[in-house]
């Protein structure tokens, strides 16, 4: 007999992991949560330290040398009061990305290599960033950063020092340039005390956890486990040799393992009885899933995925079985030519055959849209191809459209599908186009119709497992009920109209069963903005228009407009060797896309984006401008195709807070 491991020694295990688990993850939440607090009461320090720096600076002129001593050791004096490392004061040189040091003072914890390094008259080039950039305009709001420098790990806050005191005429001046107060603290010696006190208590937590443990063990061992080992081998022995006859368990006692042995003894002959038959239906049951199992991944394998996003499109689908395999499909491609091509389709039956089905239509399908072929014509060859090669006489009924974006049409074809629908301005049905069930007869006609789409309108097509779902009282929900949701999707502006659709159908049936396959596909047209300008300074007015009439946040508008502003400046200045044309793109979606389009020099812009401490003023063309751009975007992309430049920035849509202000 094997080795086997007792349900004694799994159970102590698993409790033991179990236990260690809960207090690993309670003594790292508790060391988290002193570290943040750590870091909120060492981020108010240095806002108290810069913010009476400060003050103690207005009353000097910070670059009158003589002073110099005076108001380091100051600072030093501020440093061991509130507890940091370092507090000074420089002067920012934005364009050659340097600062130069007007005093300094130390705190105890402070690094050597810091006071060898950094004192009053010495220029650091290439630290200056974005909070120092801020700071020196005037902005404290954001002037604190978390930094891991050649210092160690700190947190600094910024603050401008705008004015100092002049002894001549007794009164308060501006600096011509402002100051940069900053103080510093290190967190690796406040982190390193919680992480030794964190664990201490580790260990003793540990070690007793341990002993209860233990001692918990032995006393279910000996109670408990060692009998039930007893009658586990009498189980054993009657599974191995039941068919050889089986001693029952010797019943003894009153207790619940008396209880247990008798009736184990009641039970193998039921058992017996039944095992040859659970065999058989175990292995046929298995057989059965196996092949609906593999029914489903070959049909959920052939459907693109339920969310898909480009430049001019937002996509969203959803497809659920009532069985484990159904007979919906739903599939859209972007044809070669650029144009999209839809297709939602129905089954007559469920499970295994119109699988089957299903998978030969989207084959033919997609097969005669890239073809290049018309709604009405693909929808034709497609009926004759099922018509003639249909022993179990089924059909399905298909909805099928292509939409060109260069012309904003959208041309569609139905063989006896629900009526899809466009959510504009108003819902409109797209019901003018008519014909039979594809599968039937063979050499049916069908027709063609077209209609115009603006720029954020939205198709919805689905399957009658929709508006024919039931709730308890067997009422359908109905397309009047779905009909009325999509309009609210119109007012509400809703992304994601399938969901907004099945909640809605949740909402309604309450859990009743499943009766039918459920299936919708949404597509967005993206709304977008086309500039023809020219490659000139004066340009910029138009694009900072466009993106101001965008429904986004300020934020993002401010943060949008100065990638834009860096890489339309790029371009002016290097693209053409006189004048040449820029096209700007802005296409708005669940992303907003900035695409740029010169036919001027050959350049990748996204090669070789210099750092802001690598940047060589002198030598370096665009670089600073693009490394602001590119970190200013969610995403980018260049590509050089057929004699043009093609820039694209991608920017996270957001929802216009101002707005939502309004509005509440």
């Amino acid at each position: 007999m094997k080795n086997r491991r007792s349900i004694f020694v799994k159970i102590a295990l698993i409790l033991l992991i179990l236990v260690m688990m809960i207090e690993v993850v309670a003594l790292l939440f508790a060391l988290r949560v002193t570290y943040e607090n750590n870091v909120q009461s060492s981020e108010k320090q240095i806002r108290n330290a810069a913010d009476v720096t400060v003050q103690f600076c207005e009353n000097y002129n910070l670059y009158n040398q003589s002073d110099e001593k005076m108001i380091s050791d100051t600072m030093s004096y501020f440093c061991e009061m509130f507890g940091i490392s370092y507090i000074f004061a420089v002067k920012p040189d934005l364009e050659k990305n340097s600062e130069k040091y007007l005093g300094i003072g130390f705190g105890e914890d402070a690094s050597e290599k810091a006071k060898e390094t950094r004192y009053p008259g010495v220029v650091v080039h290439g630290t200056l960033n974005i909070e120092q950039i801020e700071a020196y305009k005037g902005n404290t709001d954001c002037a604190v950063r978390h930094e891991s420098n050649q210092f160690g790990d700190t947190l600094v806050c910024y603050m401008p020092c705008e004015r100092y005191y002049d002894d001549k005429t007794n009164q308060y001046k501006e600096y011509d340039d402002p100051v940069i107060i900053g103080a510093e603290i290190s967190l690796n010696s406040i982190n390193m005390t919680d992480i030794n006190r964190f664990i201490k208590i580790a260990v003793l937590t540990v070690g007793l956890t341990l002993m209860v443990l233990v001692i918990f063990g032995v006393v279910i061992y000996f109670r408990v486990a060692k009998p039930l080992r007893m009658i586990s081998d009498r189980m054993t022995s009657f599974v191995t040799d039941r068919k050889n006859g089986f001693e029952k368990l010797p019943v003894k006692g009153n207790d619940e393992l008396a209880m247990m042995a008798s009736s184990f003894n009641t039970m193998t002959d039921d058992i017996d009885r039944y095992l040859g038959d659970i065999d058989t239906l175990t292995r046929e049951k298995h057989t059965r899933e196996a092949e609906l199992n593999i029914a489903r991944n070959i049909q959920i394998g052939l459907l693109p995925p339920d969310i898909s996003s480009t430049d001019n499109f937002d996509i969203n689908a959803y497809m659920l079985a009532a069985k484990n395999v159904g007979g919906d499909l739903y599939d859209y491609r972007i044809l070669n030519d650029g144009r999209l091509y839809l297709a939602i389709a129905d089954v007559s039956g469920k499970g295994v055959a119109a699988s089957l089905f299903m998978s030969r239509a989207i084959t033919l399908l997609n097969q005669y849209a890239q073809g290049g072929y018309s709604p009405a014509n693909i929808l034709e060859k497609y009926n004759n191809f099922l018509a003639a090669q249909n022993p179990g006489s089924m059909f399905i009924t298909t909805f099928v459209a292509i939409y060109d974006p260069k012309t904003c049409v959208l041309t569609y074809s139905n063989a006896g599908h629900n009526f899809p629908y466009i959510l504009s301005d108003k819902l409109i049905v797209l019901d003018q186009a008519h014909g039979i069930a594809a599968g039937l007869f063979e050499d049916e006609k069908y027709e063609d119709a077209t209609i115009e789409l603006k720029p954020g309108d939205r198709i919805f097509v689905y399957t009658d497992g929709v508006n024919e779902a039931k709730n308890a009282r067997g009422e359908f929900y109905s397309t009047e009920k779905l009909e009325e949701i999509l309009t609210d999707c119109i007012k509400e502006k809703c992304e994601d109209i399938p969901r907004a659709v099945l909640e809605d159908m949740n909402s309604f049936t309450k859990g009743a069963e499943q009766n039918d396959d459920i299936t919708m596909l949404s597509i967005c047209v993206n709304p977008e903005v086309v500039l023809d300008l020219k490659a000139e300074l004066n340009e910029l007015a138009k694009i900072r228009e466009s993106i101001e009439r965008l429904e986004v946040s300020e934020s993002l508008k401010n943060t949008m407009y100065l990638a834009a502003e860096e890489v339309f400046v790029n371009i002016c200045n290097y693209a053409y060797d006189l004048t040449g044309d820029v096209e700007v793109k802005i296409i708005k979606g669940e992303r907003i896309v900035f695409g740029f389009t010169d036919i001027g020099k050959e350049f990748d812009p996204t090669a070789d984006v210099l750092e802001i401490e690598d940047y060589d003023h002198d030598n370096a063309v665009g670089g600073l401008g693009r490394f602001l751009a590119f970190t200013l975007a969610d995403d980018y992309s260049y590509e050089y195709t057929d004699g043009k430049n093609i820039l694209k920035l991608y920017f996270k849509n957001e929802v216009n807070k101002d707005d939502d202000n309004k509005n509440a």
